[in-house]
């Protein structure tokens, strides 16, 4: 079990040094300045073995990326909705960091950091001593004459 586990290993192994060359090469046809750049060296490797076809017992799914939640994605959202959702995590009148604003609208921080920026930059928002916050609106109100 374990030589056959050892196998499969080195074979994914080969088929992604392989499939790193090829990306490589792709990358150098495609900027000019590479050929001035010298050639990274490469680990020396064993001999290509035959390759078996992969079963359905090898075949696996793409591993995810622990370290963001589940729940981001990486689709472009719709327009607005970011802004929307910033704006949506502000409404509650405290000011907040871009950390903050972010956990509480399940975005991105750098994402956000980005739009309180240009929130800010348009009025929509303004800094606190501490993050941002939602403009302040003057409390009185005008005395209207109903009389």
């Amino acid at each position: 079990m374990i030589d056959r586990l050892r196998e499969q290993i080195q074979e994914r192994l080969e088929q992604l040094a392989g499939e790193a060359d090829r990306l490589r090469k792709a990358l150098a046809a495609l900027d000019p300045r590479s050929s001035k750049a010298p050639a990274r060296k490469q680990p020396a490797r064993k001999p290509a073995q035959p390759t078996k076809p992969a079963t359905s017992a090898t075949k696996r799914t793409p591993a995810r990326r622990t370290s963001q939640p589940a729940a981001r994605s990486h689709r472009r959202t719709t327009p607005g909705a970011t802004k929307a959702s910033v704006l949506a995590a502000l409404a509650g009148g405290e000011a907040m960091t871009a950390g903050e604003v972010a956990t509480k609208a399940g975005l991105a921080r750098a994402t956000v950091s980005t739009t309180l920026s240009k929130l800010a930059k348009s009025g929509e928002v303004e800094k606190a001593e501490r993050g941002y916050r939602l403009p302040s609106v003057a409390t009185t109100s005008p005395s209207s004459p109903n009389a």
